[in-house]
């Protein structure tokens, strides 16, 4: 077993020289109360040419215009697209719209505009991708190879997160680092663009996993058992 990260880097070093970066995100639940927006990946971690944009898809929040990162909320099948207007691809009528202009030129600038993903749909609504750029158009046979690592990857993150975070949720250890800080309920949920009802939901599962008597208590006993830093 390893890091994340240390699972995201023996796939990405096993790929062979037509991959020119690689991409893995993950979110305990893909949308916000907000319909259809996306919450931004709790877990990214990206490879080779591809780490050029993290800053931008999180920073700038240009995850959330991502065509390729909307319909692998949808569906369950692996899929290849292209981000050039002229080759027939899954995304090509989102290209034309208008939050997508700017994850189109990104990407051409960068020469990543073309690659393949891999939706990951667990349970409890977590939602994970895998998507690998690449320099020509992957055939069948190219894209079966990467689901069977990219499922392959997430059953090995599924235990490393679980052995990471002991009884709590990712999303439960996240509120209570939060409460930790001094954040408020409402605080917490306008950082984790979540509803605060959902916030308190959270809080109160932890405790109740932990055995304790208040938000207080629990932070404290998350903290001395080393759930949260």
């Amino acid at each position: 077993m390893g890091t994340v990260a240390d699972l995201v880097d023996a796939v990405y070093a096993d790929l062979g020289p037509q991959v020119q970066g690689l991409v893995y995100d993950y979110s305990p639940v893909p949308f916000s109360h907000e319909p259809g927006r996306f919450v931004l990946p709790e877990i990214i971690e990206a490879r080779g040419a591809a780490e050029v944009l993290v800053d931008d898809w999180c920073g700038r929040s240009l995850y959330r215009a991502d065509p390729v990162q909307r319909r692998a909320a949808k569906i369950l099948n692996p899929f290849v697209w292209s981000y050039h207007a002229e080759e027939c691809s899954v995304i090509r009528e989102d290209l034309g719209q208008g939050d997508v202009r700017e994850v189109r030129e990104r990407l051409l600038d960068w020469t990543l505009g073309r690659g393949m993903t891999v939706p990951l749909h667990l349970p409890g609504r977590g939602f994970a991708t895998l998507s690998a750029f690449i320099e020509g158009r992957a055939d069948m046979d190219m894209l079966a190879r990467f689901a069977l690592q990219a499922f392959e990857l997430q059953d090995r993150i599924s235990v490393e997160l679980r052995q990471a975070r002991g009884p709590l949720t990712l999303r439960e250890a996240e509120c209570l680092s939060h409460t930790a800080a001094g954040l408020s309920a409402k605080q917490i949920a306008h950082e984790l663009n979540r509803s605060e009802s959902m916030v308190v939901k959270h809080l109160q599962a932890a405790a109740s996993k932990l055995g304790a008597r208040n938000r207080s208590h629990a932070v404290a006993i998350a903290t001395r058992q080393g759930w949260i830093d």
